[in-house]
């Protein structure tokens, strides 16, 4: 723990020295009384201006698109604040924070999972997109692993607009499991990942509050298909105006597989200068596997700018037939916005200590060039 204490005080520093636009930024976000029920704030930012990366308004209205039943929750939305400008006329990135995010906490965690295109975050975007990820990781020991990957999101018009084809590539998770970046060693690595996959989702509820959808697709291995049906929730609680709780549970059943469960739990505390702290507990249990796989993962999330950030990584992974840790990473994710609002470009070196090498450190690095289409 000692070591992954330093490793984050180190980082945070060295980060805090080296960004290129620092945001000194007085206290945390507050979260105001539209965050409970469900409304965003309007947007003074003019609709032609595409020269940014997605700010934390974009974020919670994607969040927010399938339609939503008014009569369950009442309120309007307090007007935005007029967006101070930067000096080459967009909108500056904490001025706009500050403006957007009436939900606190909430839209800061939105608009970061946005901003690193989190898996989680995209399973409830019920818009049209198309996402393109090349990835090239080097670690020692295994040498250099290059995969391209691709997710085809399509709203459709029918049972109003509620209907969403999904098509995800090989290697292509369609949700979040143990890590952001790459499966730990205790992750099912066959469950998904090999496969492409072709789905319908439909969303019964989809707001900042709670989301609601259910699935019905295949899972292609080859020639074989695996039908399954599946369904999914998420509900969001402010406990004050710093800390947020999350919970997510997903069910699935494969005709081929059997029943499978994923189960998040998080909790979110703002910081100073636009910083977010992220605890996480989420696990996998699998019909046919004796063994439950959980993580217990620390992030902080750094906006450097409005087209850069950073997110410092400690990543647990464990099983429980027999009970034992099977890797420890530490890692740091620089991403940033190289060209108009869909072209980005990741790296993430990392220190992985797994239990089949004793848990000495394993140095690795990745390199993501991302792009996003849509949405």
């Amino acid at each position: 723990m000692t070591i992954a204490l330093t490793f984050f005080v180190a980082l945070a520093g060295s980060a805090a020295r080296s960004a290129d636009a620092p945001i000194p930024v007085e206290g945390a976000l507050p979260i105001e009384d539209s965050a409970e029920n469900g409304d965003a704030p309007a947007s003074d930012v003019p609709a032609d201006h595409d020269d940014g990366a997605a700010r934390p308004e974009e974020a919670t209205e994607a969040v927010d698109t399938a339609p939503v039943d008014h009569t369950a929750e009442s309120g309007d939305p307090e007007p935005a604040e007029d967006v101070p400008e930067d000096d080459d006329g967009s909108p500056g990135f904490i001025d706009a924070g500050h403006a957007y995010t009436s939900a606190g906490v909430r839209g800061l965690a939105s608009w970061l999972d946005g901003f690193f295109a989190n898996e989680n975050y995209e399973a409830e975007v019920n818009e049209s997109r198309l996402r393109l990820r090349i990835d090239s990781f080097v670690e020692e020991y295994e040498g250099v692993d290059v995969d391209a990957k691709a997710r085809l999101y399509l709203k459709l018009p029918a049972l109003d607009e509620r209907l969403r084809l999904e098509v995800l590539s090989a290697g292509e998770a369609d949700e979040d499991t143990l890590a952001d970046t790459a499966p730990p060693a205790s992750e099912p690595l066959d469950q998904g990942l090999d496969s492409l996959t072709a789905a319908l989702s439909y969303f019964l509820r989809n707001d900042p509050k709670r989301s609601i959808s259910l699935r019905v697709g295949l899972d292609f291995d080859g020639y074989d298909p695996n039908p399954f049906l599946g369904a999914r929730y998420r509900a969001q609680v402010g406990l004050n105006e710093f800390w947020n709780f999350r919970f997510v549970q997903r069910f699935r059943y494969y005709s081929l597989d059997g029943l499978e469960s994923r189960t998040l739990l998080g909790l979110d505390r703002a910081l100073p200068a636009e910083m977010l702290f992220r605890w996480e507990i989420n696990g996998v249990w699998l019909e046919e596997d004796p063994n439950y796989f959980y993580g217990v993962n620390f992030s902080l999330f750094q906006p450097l700018s409005k087209k850069t950030a950073l997110e410092y990584q400690i990543l647990n992974s464990f099983r429980t037939d027999p009970h034992r840790l099977d890797e420890t990473t530490l890692r740091l994710r620089y991403r940033r916005q190289i060209w108009r609002d869909w072209l980005f470009l990741e790296a993430a070196p990392q220190l992985a200590m797994r239990r089949a090498r004793d848990y000495e450190p394993v140095p690795g690095i990745l390199f993501r060039l991302e792009m996003i289409f849509g949405g």
